[in-house]
């Protein structure tokens, strides 16, 4: 028995509201679960390991009080620290330093999948342009002035915020007026600084500071102020060994003028910040740029959607409800990204060596003397609902064409 016109738009648009609300449950649901577990966490203390929420715009502490004969706590220990000092270990860099971008944009990406929802329950594509229209502006302004305006920060959302703050140990005053760009740069930079600070060698200003007489002893003492920024910075023992070299060398070469004294530096010097690798100054001004570029991916986006609508309406109306049922592969895809990120972008400062690894991205792993576990969240879960609902309003949608 086939459904009339009236029926199948409000079973449609049903379905949406349905999957509308759920999309909003997703946004302050964990989506994912980590934990680690080693013989010094015993069970009867951590009986869920080391364990850390994944949400789409934070990560969560997932240590729950433990209260027993043997064993009291005033308050839960904060495992998402926990699990930070231990990767610090063999390299790898703090949570805060993965999804930066993710987390900030996603309130915005968020308020297009639900926009997108809301157009295709419409069966009028002249309302479907106009409400798409209306909400793209809305969003686009949402977006600029949260990322790009002084005190923009505060139209983040709240878990972002206090995520933020308690990562970082700032309070609400001392944030009041970043924009979102300051609040991604302020804690991309601690997240890569906090435990293994890198070196940004301007090779070109210190070959400015050569002085041919006496270049140990000279006023502005380059080299020794070079080597210091080194150690302090814990240069590995091949940066080091290479920079010795070259003083050793230039310091040898009594023929040498100062022309090809600071000719020599330079090549050295870039030899040696070639073996540094990317300063955190430069990933950080990497991350900005993408910041820029995904804020006008996301426009671009919206301006496609809103000319397909009118020049290829069938095509489009499809890719309304398509791309937020792809929500649970889009999720999928950068978890395990930033998980290869942070197994291949390891630290030759962390105090034991391991070689680039993929952690387990679904399952039980092992790095070390640790197991790790890596499984969905209930919020997981109300993702799939939400694209079973959608497949369900589709469907519906697709026997009336």
């Amino acid at each position: 028995m086939s459904l009339s016109p009236a029926k199948q738009n409000l079973m449609i648009g049903t379905l949406s509201l349905v999957a509308l609300g759920l999309l909003i449950s997703i946004f302050y649901s964990p989506i994912w679960w980590v934990s680690l577990k080693a013989p010094q966490y015993p069970e009867a203390a951590f009986p869920q390991g080391i364990r850390i929420h994944f949400h789409v715009n934070k990560v969560d502490n997932g240590c729950q009080k433990v209260v027993s004969e043997e064993k009291f706590e005033e308050e839960a220990l904060n495992c998402k620290h926990e699990m930070d000092a231990i990767n610090h270990y063999v390299g790898m860099y703090p949570i805060a330093a993965g999804a930066p971008i993710e987390r900030a944009v996603s309130p915005f990406v968020f308020a297009l999948l639900g926009l997108m929802i809301i157009a295709f329950a419409l069966p009028n594509n002249r309302h479907r342009i106009l409400l798409i229209s209306a909400g793209s502006l809305a969003i686009a302004s949402w977006t600029y002035t949260t990322l790009y305006t002084e005190g923009g920060l505060n139209l983040q959302s709240a878990p972002y915020r206090d995520d933020l703050m308690s990562t970082m140990q700032l309070k609400p005053d001392e944030i009041q007026q970043w924009s979102g760009t300051d609040a991604i740069r302020a804690s991309y930079e601690e997240a890569l600084a906090r435990y293994f600070p890198s070196v940004g060698v301007d090779c070109k200003s210190y070959a400015t500071k050569m002085n041919y007489v006496d270049l140990y002893a000279t006023q502005q003492r380059p080299f020794e102020e070079l080597n210091d920024l080194l150690v302090n910075a814990g240069a590995t023992a091949a940066i080091m060994s290479t920079f010795h070299e070259m003083y050793d060398l230039i310091q040898s070469g009594a023929s040498m003028s100062a022309e090809q004294q600071q000719s020599e530096f330079l090549a050295r010097c870039n030899v040696m910040a070639s073996k540094v690798g990317m300063t955190d100054i430069e990933r950080t001004e990497l991350m900005m740029s993408i910041t820029n570029i995904v804020f006008g991916g996301l426009l671009a986006a919206m301006a496609l959607i809103i000319f397909g609508l009118w020049k290829m309406e069938r095509i489009f109306t499809w890719v309304l409800i398509l791309v937020p049922m792809a929500l649970p592969l889009f999720f999928i895809m950068d978890y395990a990204g930033w998980l290869w990120w942070f197994g291949h972008h390891l630290s030759e400062m962390g105090a034991f060596t391991v070689k680039p690894f993929m952690p387990t991205v679904f399952g039980v792993g092992k790095v070390a003397q640790f197991a790790t576990y890596s499984y969905p969240n209930y919020g997981f879960g109300l993702i799939m609902a939400h694209s079973v609902v959608l497949a369900a309003a589709a469907l519906i949608r697709l026997r009336s064409s």
